[in-house]
């Protein structure tokens, strides 16, 4: 066989080889998660659409939204429109983020920060408005949770929408063997730091330093398996619960998240926990008086009372998530406040429910949960049905997800 016979075969084998290695590799499909325009110089641009059909069995009796926060009223629900925009800032270690929130009758800003990463001493800085590091579901927009609305816990603690307002964040990851995260945030104080007050989001005070709150965190993640890991993250927070006054009340969280996922969509499992107590100084109570609820739903502050004393009051929520197939999961919820009780009544609520992907963004789901009976509030039931409609690319480094894809 002449030379030029020779490299022919050569190029006919080599050729033969690498169509057989790509008829091996396993079918890939591409998701809006993984696509960025900003390392073109271009801006990310994305949205998601959240509607909501709502329906709730005995809703005038047993519906309190000073305790359980619903952000769903009976019926149709825009609960939300959000639109973001993110970029890499060119030749330079800093991404920007402006995430907007459109709802039925009003648009606000959710987040507009600038993240300077890669800094000396293994330090991140952000500063603008931002969702705090603190928790677990505080870090994730509502797009991303695994059902409709909230825990009770947080809802009650931090907010119906958690806690995202003006401020800086310093975070550091030593160079350990396992991921290391700690970081502190200090935020202009986003609402009165103590219980919820629905719909609202007030700031108070001026330049003083008692006028703003500090979270803190500290995150370690490892690999139980090759196909297993399990994140365990400590929260401390305080600042002041009342306009006008020195009284403080003091957070502590503790939550660990264990994932199960041997190949990429399905099959995977999660199991997430959190804890958090509060230590609270004379607490405001809010009382939800049924003669008046318009005035109450109007003017939070109509109904309720400050204990004089101090209290603390402390729950849980745990969930879990399985995606059975790439179209399917089911997750299910435990909800408690009451560990201990405090001032308030004890609450309790399980969840279940069935989500249908259209891709890795986009989703219908189904929902169901039981409030019992608590304090004066009768048990009832809530339905829910939910389409959350996505689209578009992302800056790395930017957003945090939640969902597994």
């Amino acid at each position: 066989m002449s030379g030029t016979h020779r490299k022919r075969a050569a190029l006919v084998l080599m050729i033969m080889v690498v169509t057989v290695g790509l008829i091996r590799i396993p079918r890939t499909s591409a998701h809006t998660k993984g696509i960025s325009l900003s390392r073109y110089g271009l801006v990310d641009i994305s949205w998601t659409g959240n509607v909501a059909y709502v329906n709730f069995s005995d809703y005038e009796e047993g519906f309190n939204p000073f305790k359980v926060g619903d952000r769903h009223e009976r019926g149709l629900n825009l609960t939300s429109f959000d639109l973001s925009l993110s970029q890499d800032v060119y030749q330079y270690n800093a991404k920007w983020a402006l995430f907007l929130a459109f709802e039925r009758d009003q648009a606000g800003i959710e987040e507009a920060f600038i993240l300077f990463h890669k800094l000396p001493a293994y330090l991140q800085f952000k500063i603008g408005n931002f969702r705090a590091n603190f928790g677990k579901i505080n870090q994730y927009h509502d797009h991303e949770w695994i059902f409709a609305d909230p825990p009770l816990i947080t809802t009650f603690l931090l907010g119906v929408d958690g806690i995202h307002n003006i401020g800086v964040e310093l975070n550091f990851q030593p160079p350990t063997p396992l991921f290391t995260e700690f970081s502190i945030d200090i935020l202009r104080g986003p609402f009165d730091f103590n219980t919820f007050e629905p719909d609202t989001d007030p700031l108070f005070g001026g330049g003083s330093f008692d006028d703003y709150i500090v979270l803190s965190r500290a995150t370690t993640f490892f690999d139980l398996t090759e196909h297993s890991n399990l994140e365990i993250g400590a929260s401390l927070g305080g600042g002041r619960n009342k306009e006008g006054t020195d009284d403080q009340t003091i957070i502590y969280g503790f939550d660990w998240t264990y994932q199960y996922k041997p190949r990429a969509f399905n099959p995977y499992f999660r199991w997430t926990t959190e804890f958090y107590w509060a230590d609270r100084e004379n607490p405001r109570l809010f009382q939800f008086d049924r003669t008046r609820p318009t005035e109450c739903t109007s003017d939070p502050l109509l109904c309720s009372v400050v204990f004089e004393g101090n209290d603390t009051v402390g729950g849980m929520y745990t969930e879990v998530n399985y995606r059975f197939s790439y179209l399917f999961d089911i997750s299910a919820r435990f909800d408690f406040v009451g560990m201990p009780t405090g001032e308030e009544d004890r609450q309790q609520r399980f969840t279940v429910g069935l989500r249908h992907f259209f891709n890795p963004v986009s989703r219908v789901n189904f929902q169901y949960e039981y409030n019992a009976e608590s304090g004066q509030d009768k048990a009832y039931s809530t339905f829910i049905v939910q389409f959350n409609i996505g689209g578009g690319t992302v800056t790395p480094g930017l957003g945090k997800f939640y969902n597994l894809f």
